[in-house]
C-alpha cells in the first residue's frame, strides 16, 4: 500500500481533478516508487490520470493549473505526472500519445513544467509507466488499471529498459544505474516488475551481480551513504544487463 502521505495528497488531487474538469478525468493511478516499494521524502510522486477523450482546452488548462498549484502539499520532491485520453491508454501502443505531462518541485529545477500533447509528438516513458501500472498501479479513483490500460508488449518494455540502463550511466547516481539493471534483469527473467530496492535484495538472493556493488547501491538508494557516480565496477554490470536486454535473453 502507498504511504499515508501519499496516499492523502493523491486522492485530494483527484478529486480536484475531477471538479476541475467536471468530471471528465475519469481515472487516477500511482505508480512509480509509491506503489511498487521503496518510497522515501525525497521521491517524486509518480502518477497517471486518464481523461475522456472528449475532453475541451478549457478543461486541460484548468487542470494543468490545479497540477502546477498542488506542488505545495505534495509530501515528495515533487510531482511527476501525466494526462491521457481514454483510448490512449486502451491502446497502450506507439506512438505513445498524452494530452498533459506536468512535473514539479525538484522533479523539474527551476519550478514547473507543463507539456502539452498536442505540441509533442508523443512521450515513450509512457510505455512504461503503463506497464508499472497494470501491474502494481494503485487506483486513486477510478477502475482498476487493466480494465483502462491496454496490455503492453515485451519487446518495447525491454528495449525501453536497455535505453534507460545506458542513460543511467551517463546522468544518473550509481545506485539509480546499478538498481534499474538489477530489476531490468527480473523483468527480463520472468516478467515481474519491482521496485529498486526489492530488485536489488531480488539480484542478491539470485546472484545475479557482484554482491558488494549491488550492497552499496542499495545502502546509496536507502540514504545510508551518500551518492556517487558509477564506478567501473558499475559501469561493467550496467553494460552488461543492457545487452542481455537487446539479446533478449537473461545474462549467465
Amino acid at each position: 500500500m502507498p504511504p499515508d502521505s501519499v496516499l492523502r495528497y493523491a486522492t485530494a488531487l483527484a478529486a480536484e481533478l475531477v471538479r476541475v474538469s467536471y468530471g471528465l478525468v475519469q481515472a487516477a493511478y500511482l505508480h512509480g516508487s509509491a506503489a511498487l516499494g521503496g518510497w522515501l521524502a525525497s521521491s517524486d510522486v509518480d502518477m497517471l490520470f486518464v481523461a475522456a477523450d472528449e475532453i475541451s482546452a478549457g478543461a486541460l488548462d484548468r487542470v494543468a493549473r490545479s497540477l502546477a498549484d498542488s506542488d505545495r502539499a505534495c509530501p515528495g520532491r515533487g510531482l511527476e505526472c501525466s494526462v491521457v485520453s481514454g483510448s490512449a491508454a486502451a491502446a497502450a501502443a506507439p506512438p505513445w500519445l498524452f494530452l498533459l505531462h506536468v512535473a514539479t518541485g525538484a522533479a523539474e529545477p527551476g519550478g514547473c513544467r507543463i507539456v502539452l500533447g498536442a505540441d509533442s509528438p508523443g512521450d515513450t516513458d509512457l510505455l512504461m509507466h503503463y506497464a508499472v501500472c497494470r501491474a502494481a498501479g494503485w487506483p486513486v479513483f477510478g477502475p482498476p488499471p487493466l480494465q483502462v490500460i491496454g496490455p503492453v508488449a515485451r519487446e518495447p518494455i525491454l528495449a525501453y529498459l536497455a535505453g534507460e540502463l545506458r542513460w543511467g550511466l551517463e546522468h544518473a547516481t550509481e545506485a539509480y544505474a546499478v538498481l534499474n539493471a538489477c530489476r531490468a534483469q527480473i523483468y527480463l527473467a520472468d516478467g515481474q516488475i519491482v521496485s529498486k530496492v526489492d530488485g536489488g535484495a531480488m539480484a542478491l538472493r539470485r546472484r545475479l551481480g557482484p554482491a558488494d556493488l549491488i550492497r552499496r547501491a542499495l545502502a546509496e538508494q536507502q540514504g545510508r551513504a551518500p551518492g556517487r557516480p558509477p564506478g567501473a565496477d558499475a559501469t561493467a554490470f550496467v553494460r552488461a544487463a543492457a545487452a542481455a536486454l537487446d539479446a533478449g535473453v537473461p545474462a549467465g
